[in-house]
């Protein structure tokens, strides 16, 4: 059992006019809950890799986009490691946990269930310094390196890659296409939430039980993906105690409108409805925003409700944001 759910988002001009379609790692049985969790990582996966795609003209910082999904030895509980390490040889390197159809990544050959080894003759980060760092806050930087490890070598052009299948290792040519930046991962957590954390957008598992449809998460993913685009900061524990007692509330709510506006951009140029922000926001809100409006560090109902009338509206006019 995966105690993360991983997924990096990654776009290719292939699937502009088709619906994304994944390839699911044969890991588990249909049944079993980390099946589950996979097919939860494919429909993320999807999202992001519309948003992604279709953003592009918005992003001023383009990254390169290759279609894989991926998943570390260390995101597993350690009784579920060994059976990984036997049948995919995950000490070896990252495994691919999905690959997106119509991408670089599935038009160079990768397959779900492959492991790998290194790019451009450099070797991955070892998968057994990430267990033995034991706490999430500091293996996943170590994953996040092999990550940009191979973002960087393909910022260069096609990337040779050395893949464990099956066993046997074998050599990959990986290229990517520009897109917008898509790093979403799915976090296996009970509380209804999405954030950004400076290096990747987190959906929890919960979050995605709340939805109702695949609008409503583009809604959610997009709002994250708005923050990075637009070069927000994270927020801190610091920002929320200053929003807490009324310091600076104003800059905070100012950077959700900005996201607010900026997801709705994406989701129109993804063809998402827009009609499911505000039912979505009504729901959300009324059940988990509870504190007054002097102690929020993001709008108010009626305010995401006005932000997000506004914007519809300029947007099906085919004008610019209105604000």
């Amino acid at each position: 059992m995966r105690l993360f759910s991983p997924a990096i988002l990654l776009a290719a001009a292939a699937v502009a006019a088709s619906p994304v379609t994944t390839q699911p790692a044969p890991l588990e049985a249909a049944a079993s809950r980390t099946t589950t969790l996979r097919q939860a990582d494919a429909r993320v996966a999807a999202i992001g890799y519309r948003l992604a795609l279709a953003g592009r003209g918005l992003c001023p910082t383009l990254y390169p986009l290759t279609g894989l999904v991926f998943h570390h030895l260390a995101e597993y509980l350690p009784a579920d490691r060994a059976p990984m390490i036997r049948r995919y040889g995950l000490d070896r390197g990252p495994g691919v946990l999905i690959v997106l159809a119509g991408t670089p990544a599935a038009q160079a050959g990768l397959r779900a269930g492959d492991v790998l080894l290194a790019v451009n003759d450099q070797a991955f980060p070892s998968p057994a310094a990430q267990v033995a760092a034991r706490d999430p806050d500091k293996w996943r930087p170590m994953a996040e390196a092999g990550e940009a490890r191979l973002d960087d070598a393909l910022r260069q052009g096609p990337a040779r890659l050395r893949v464990l299948r099956d066993g046997r290792e074998m050599e990959v040519a990986l290229g990517s296409v520009p897109g917008c930046f898509g790093r979403v991962r799915l976090a296996r957590n009970p509380k209804v939430n999405a954030f950004s954390n400076g290096h990747d957008v987190i959906v929890t598992t919960a979050m995605l039980d709340f939805v109702r449809s695949d609008d409503e998460l583009a809604l959610i993913v997009g709002h994250e993906l708005g923050h990075f685009i637009l070069g927000h900061p994270p927020m801190h524990g610091s920002d929320k105690l200053l929003a807490s007692i009324g310091i600076r509330s104003g800059v905070f709510w100012k950077r959700e409108e900005a996201a607010d506006r900026m997801a709705l951009r994406l989701m129109a140029a993804a063809g998402y409805d827009l009609d499911a922000a505000i039912p979505f926001w009504r729901r959300f809100l009324g059940q988990y925003d509870t504190d007054p409006q002097i102690f929020r560090y993001h709008p108010s109902l009626g305010a995401r409700e006005r932000i997000a009338r506004e914007e519809i509206a300029a947007i099906r006019a085919g004008g610019t944001r209105s604000r």
